[in-house]
């Protein structure tokens, strides 16, 4: 939950859920990186997730563009720099992190892609590149178009200050433009009913039903992506957008069961209601080439 005052974005960290954005990062950076690590933390806020790090003995730095959200994390980590990205990188000294990290932030800057290129020289021998990022086609943001809108809010999946909006391909294909191969990959789930309610999106039962009815991918229910990648040099984006692609995404939670979905009488109306829309394409589409 976000905290009240002057701070938009602060959060408590448990690093025992399984199936939360901060915890999930801190556990595959820790996993693939070195029992010391110096790391960098772009839009670290108040500091509270660099502090998961910096209480295990690694060098955090973070950046932060809020005055009042740098002043908080100065308390917490080694080193604040109160600045944007942008301004950070032009006079950064490069070869001296280990990790760096941008949880939930590539989705507030204009060209992520060319962000994360521009941090690759800022990486020690080895260094890693681990994000988090909201699934732009988790199945709240779906019913919410088949209701004909599209609400930005102060928080969640659709943060008026979103920029940027992923899905599952289009986080392979952001590492891929990077120049970046994608290691680990995990997406985290929450059923849209609770995603809906959390963050007062007005979804209406009928449409809710209609995606979980109708979804035949694997991201209805994901609500966020973490994902660890390193600079590969000489690769092509295309080459590297094979070898993202080829990364088993693990799921952090298995997903959710839907209400009613053991039921033999719903399995039976779900199956139907597949087979009246596959009629109704066929029939609407029938003399298309």
């Amino acid at each position: 939950m976000a905290a009240s005052g002057d701070i938009k974005y602060q959060f408590e960290v448990d690093l025992a859920d399984p199936n939360n954005a901060h915890s999930v990062l801190h556990r595959l950076v820790c996993e693939a990186g070195a029992p010391s690590m110096s790391i960098l933390e772009v839009g670290c806020s108040s500091g509270y997730v660099g502090a998961t790090f910096a209480g295990k003995g690694h060098r955090v730095t973070g950046i932060e563009p809020d005055p009042a959200a740098a002043e908080a994390a100065r308390v917490v980590l080694q080193e604040v720099h109160c600045q944007g990205i942008a301004d950070f990188l032009r006079d950064a000294p490069g070869g001296r992190y280990d990790a760096i990290l941008f949880g939930d932030v590539l989705e507030h800057l204009p060209d992520p892609a060319e962000t994360l290129r521009r941090c690759t020289p800022l990486l020690a021998p080895g260094g890693l590149v681990a994000i988090s990022l909201p699934c732009g086609t988790h199945g709240s943001i779906r019913a919410m178009l088949l209701d004909g809108r599209w609400d930005y809010a102060d928080y969640g999946l659709l943060d008026r200050t979103h920029l940027r909006f992923f899905s599952r391909a289009g986080v392979q294909e952001l590492f891929a433009a990077a120049g970046m191969q994608v290691s680990r990959m995990v997406a985290l789930v929450q059923p849209i009913d609770t995603v809906g309610r959390e963050y007062d999106m007005a979804l209406q039962p009928r449409w809710i039903s209609a995606v979980e009815a109708l979804a035949d991918d694997d991201d209805v229910m994901t609500f966020q992506f973490v994902a660890v990648a390193r600079p590969v040099a000489g690769a092509s984006t295309a080459e590297l957008l094979s070898r993202n692609q080829a990364v088993t995404v693990e799921p952090a939670i298995p997903p959710p069961r839907i209400p009613g979905e053991r039921s033999a009488l719903q399995r039976m109306r779900v199956w139907l209601l597949r087979r009246l829309v596959a009629g109704i394409a066929r029939r609407r589409f029938r003399h298309a080439g």
